[in-house]
Parts: structure tokens; sequence; C-alpha cells
């Protein structure tokens, strides 16, 4: 049976059983011309917004629906992270296309929920259309943060230390083994990192809690792009020592069986998920319980630049992840 067998509102229908039942500060769930629900007092409102094109985003050939939903919310409940926020609630658009199945949209649902279910989110409403021969995702997500409390891209200074969580690299090494067809088995958690990966949302609460972090971003477009985005909107220069950024065990093994440099890997893998941060002074970092955190430079002044160390010799850090109009 397709969506269209069923119609748009059976199919509706078919999502809104898959869902729990809302929580209590949802005073209306699916199934109106909007989800409500009651903000709590003392706390500001974070909203995000991010979507997934077939062909773009997730190619059907060696990515399960499952994965695509998860995904698909896990880049929203990321930029929570960012923030230093929890996620909330979730809204969600579908654009199905003709040739899929009722089984393939609540595969897709099905991956969303178990990842709202791993991070606090509820699915709250959405919209489906039909569309031509690719899908199309897009969630919009709330959150909230303790009033006042939320960390920007701006705020780090000169002195300031640069960490990162976590090992890079992992996700561009999962999407270049699926799309070779071979060695699978001995890349499983970069193939994991690629089609389900893990927003830091506990971790961001703990790193806040723990140390004095001035600015924080998650790396969805590569590191060294977000590099400059934070010392772009924090008015800094900066200084990377290559040696220390944690690079993923199977990159470096994928990008050496390829002769490639395994620190091109960390640099420029999109869609990681861990969180860039700096953290106030020379002060200590102090990690979150069983998270990696590695301290890799220094915000220096802008007119130092920004600025990378490989092998004793410092040069330019070009900015290598994605973007969409460039690639």
């Amino acid at each position: 049976m397709t969506p269209l067998d069923s119609g748009e509102f059976g199919l509706i229908r078919r999502i809104q059983e898959m869902l729990d039942a809302m929580p209590p500060s949802v005073v209306l769930g699916p199934g109106d011309d909007t989800a409500v629900f009651r903000p709590e007092p003392g706390r500001d409102l974070l909203l995000t917004t991010d979507a997934m094109a077939e062909g773009v985003h997730f190619d059907r050939s060696f990515m399960p629906l499952s994965s695509v939903g998860w995904k698909s919310l896990a880049a929203n409940l990321s930029d929570i992270a960012a923030m230093g926020g929890r996620p909330l609630y979730a809204v969600v658009s579908l654009g199905i296309p003709a040739g899929w199945t009722s089984a393939d949209a609540e595969a897709l649902v099905a991956g969303m929920k178990r990842c709202g279910d791993a991070y606090g989110c509820t699915i709250v409403g959405g919209d489906i259309s039909a569309v031509g021969s690719e899908a199309f995702i897009a969630v919009a997500l709330t959150g909230d943060v303790a009033r006042g409390r939320a960390v920007k891209r701006g705020g780090a200074a000169a002195g300031d230390l640069i960490c990162v969580t976590g090992t890079l690299g992992g996700s561009r090494t999962g999407l270049e083994v699926l799309r070779s067809g071979v060695n699978r088995e001995e890349y499983g958690a970069s193939i994991g990192t690629f089609l389900e990966p893990v927003p830091r949302t506990g971790e961001a609460a703990s790193l806040i809690a723990m140390n004095n972090v001035s600015a924080m971003i998650d790396i969805s477009d590569g590191l060294s792009s977000e590099i400059h985005h934070i010392c772009g909107s924090s008015g800094t220069g900066c200084r990377i020592r290559s040696r220390d950024v944690p690079v993923s065990p199977e990159a470096a093994r994928w990008a050496r069986e390829r002769g490639a440099a395994a620190l091109e890997y960390a640099l420029g893998s999109g869609e990681e998920y861990e969180l860039l941060f700096t953290v106030r002074g020379q002060q200590a970092v102090t990690p979150p319980p069983e998270t990696r955190v590695a301290v890799i430079g220094e915000i220096l002044p802008a007119d130092q630049g920004i600025r990378i160390l490989v092998d004793d010799e410092e040069r330019p850090l070009v900015a290598s992840g994605w973007d969409h109009f460039r690639q």
C-alpha cells in the first residue's frame, strides 16, 4: 500500500498512532492547526530548523529510512546542544514521493521517534505533502535554556582554550565506506557515526556546568569551517595544533589505506555533531564523565589570523568543510 492508497489523512492517523501520549506541558499535540505547549518560567526558548533532501543529504541505496529519520532529528538536537539548551518539541514536514509505501513513511517516522525518545524530544505535529521523485524532510525543533545562559558562537576572547569533544573524521569515513560497498564490517563505528550521529545534549550541559564555556558550536560542516565561524563571530584569530586534533582511529586507517592525510578527514568531515567550544582563560578543562575532550589550540587576537601548526610549521587554516553552494 502506498500513502496515496490510504490517503493523506490515513497516513497522518497512522503516524499519530505511532507517537506516544504527550507530556503534561503539551496542551495540544498532533491533529490540530498547531501544537500548544506551556514554557517553563525562568527559561529562554530556543528554535531551530534543519532539512534533508534526498540526493543531497541521503541516498536510499545505502541509507535505511529509519536512519534518515534519526539523522534528520539529530541534526536539530545538535543545534540545541550547541546553545547549551535542552530539546523539547519537534514538528516535522515530510515530502513523500509517490513511489514510497506506507511502510517507508512509517520507517522514517520510527527513526525520528527513536531518536527523540533517546534525547527527551517529543514530536508534536507536522505536515505531509506529495513530491516528485525525491523525498524531503524538514524539522523544526524547540528547546529551552536557563534565562540568559544560552552559549553563543561569538563569546570567545584572546587567551581562551579551544576544545572539542569526541574524535573526528568518522562521518566522512562512514560515507566513503558505504559508497564504496567494501570493508563495511571493518568500519562499523564510522558507519554508525554517519548513519546515526550522537547529538551531545547531555555533554553540553555538563561542560557548561563544569567549565567557564565562552563560545560553542556543533561540528556539522567540518572542524575547520566551525573554527572560522567561532573566530568570525567573536572577532578573533586562533592557532590550532594539528597534533592535538583527535582523529578517529578508523578514519586514520581509512585515510592511510588510500594514501590520504588523516588530518584532512578530521578537519573537513561534516555531520560529526561533536561540540567545538572555548573555555575562558587558561584554566584546566574538566570533561564530562565518559566523554573525551581534547584541547586543540587557543584563541588569539584577530590580527594574528586563523592558523594551524603542522609539524612545527604554522600556516593559514583553510575552511574545508561542507558548503551547499560550492559542492
